[in-house]
């Protein structure tokens, strides 16, 4: 099972790995699934869908029988890139796209539920071209880090108010880099390329579910860390040549999250959850180890990210026995520190709001769709001491697109 489940994750990473600049709540996308993606990720007391596993895994006892959800969302990133050499640079502009199918299956007569998925979890980077460098040369920044997760779950329904469940987290991740790859200064500064590095990491989700009222549902989960050591890569150093690369630090953060589902009729569900993430312990010092000789064998980058409090309120309104409509706003604060801000991660955006609308074409077939707008978030660093000079900027936004449809059988 845990081959399998690596295979998979690498393959769905496959389809991500062309994705830079893909970052909301830090690293993490703000929702996995239809009804979650229209109400800005709210789902911790409301996850009732194959999904659930990568939300509250808890929530799969409410599933009746067999359900299979299958999403695909596009994500367009824009960035630009402020500083004293005269750079006013925009990102890349590209459509990219992230798949997810999820499956769960409620034994008959049973209070155990079983389900399995594979998400695109998150990930972050950019890409600048054309850049005037502090070094008299122009040329290009480029990171990408992609972590895709198969969940194996299970649920168990205690009694009619509560539920508990539980996803083992296998997750596969894959990271490039280009730091001025074509300027060299002999003695001084050596242009890098990192490539083919990956790294597997595990962790486990625990969800509870308790119904309080007939109209109050209450959620409460927890993720552990993954710890992500990447290995197998090349470092190319211009004018030097190529070396093998491992990199360590660079991790995926634990949780904990808290949240309430409220219907006061049966047309409106309103949700809030509240999560904690603990990104100060998993992005605090990343190294590039290297068989370079000399200081070249140790490249450090210092992140000391913050801890982040993530805050989602949704909403869904049934307007008729068929079509259901959603909103959300979404705010976690910005974990990357301004001393430690470069054009590599610029994982900056906080505040999101989301649309979203749901068709029920039959009682075993539904359709969903959202759309996400992450507003822009400017933040100046304070790093005096990078290659990019005082008062260098990042500015980020982006749009997010999901359909989604789910399957009853």
């Amino acid at each position: 099972m845990k081959r399998l489940a690596q295979t998979c994750a690498a393959g769905a990473l496959a389809l991500l790995l062309a994705a830079p600049a893909w970052a909301t709540n830090g690293m993490n996308m703000i929702s996995f699934g239809g009804q979650e993606a229209g109400m800005a990720g709210a789902s911790l007391g409301v996850s009732d869908n194959p999904v659930a596993m990568n939300n509250n895994p808890a929530g799969l006892s409410q599933i009746k029988g067999q359900e299979i959800s299958l999403g695909l969302s596009a994500l367009m990133p824009n960035l630009e890139h402020k500083d004293m050499f005269h750079n006013d640079v925009d990102g890349e502009k590209n459509i990219f796209l992230l798949p997810m199918v999820a499956y769960a299956h409620r034994l008959q007569g049973s209070p155990w539920t079983f389900g399995l998925g594979l998400f695109g979890q998150g990930g972050m980077g950019a890409e600048f071209k054309n850049l005037n460098t502090a070094f008299g040369t122009r040329d290009e920044t480029y990171t990408n880090v992609a972590y895709a997760k198969v969940t194996p779950s299970l649920a168990y329904q205690v009694n009619d108010k509560f539920s508990l469940g539980a996803a083992l987290n296998v997750g596969y991740s894959a990271m490039e880099m280009k730091f001025f790859p074509n300027t060299v200064m002999p003695g001084m500064f050596y242009g890098m390329n990192l490539e083919n590095v990956y790294g597997f990491g595990y962790g486990v989700k625990l969800g509870a579910q308790y119904k309080a009222t007939d109209k109050v549902t209450l959620g409460l989960v927890y993720t552990s860390k993954s710890s992500l050591d990447f290995k197998h890569g090349d470092m190319t150093f211009t004018g030097l040549g190529k070396y093998s690369a491992e990199v360590t630090g660079f991790n995926w953060p634990q949780s904990v999250g808290a949240g309430v589902a409220y219907r006061p009729t049966h047309k409106w569900l309103l949700a809030l959850d509240l999560t904690w993430y603990n990104w100060k312990n998993a992005m605090d010092q990343v190294d590039i180890n290297t068989s370079a000789p000399g200081p070249l064998s140790d490249v450090r980058f210092d992140m000391n990210w913050k801890d982040q409090v993530v805050v989602a309120v949704g909403a869904a309104y049934k307007l008729t026995d068929l079509w259901t409509l959603r909103a959300g706003y979404n705010y976690g604060n910005n974990p990357v520190p301004a001393e430690n801000l470069s054009p590599l991660f610029p994982a900056i955006v906080e505040h999101h709001l989301t649309l979203g609308v749901g068709y029920k074409l039959n009682a075993n077939w539904s359709i969903d769709a959202a759309v996400e707008h992450a507003f822009g978030n400017s933040v100046t660093y304070t790093n005096l001491g990078t290659p990019f000079g005082m008062n260098a900027e990042e500015v980020h936004d982006q749009n997010t697109v999901a359909v989604f449809a789910t399957v009853k059988f």
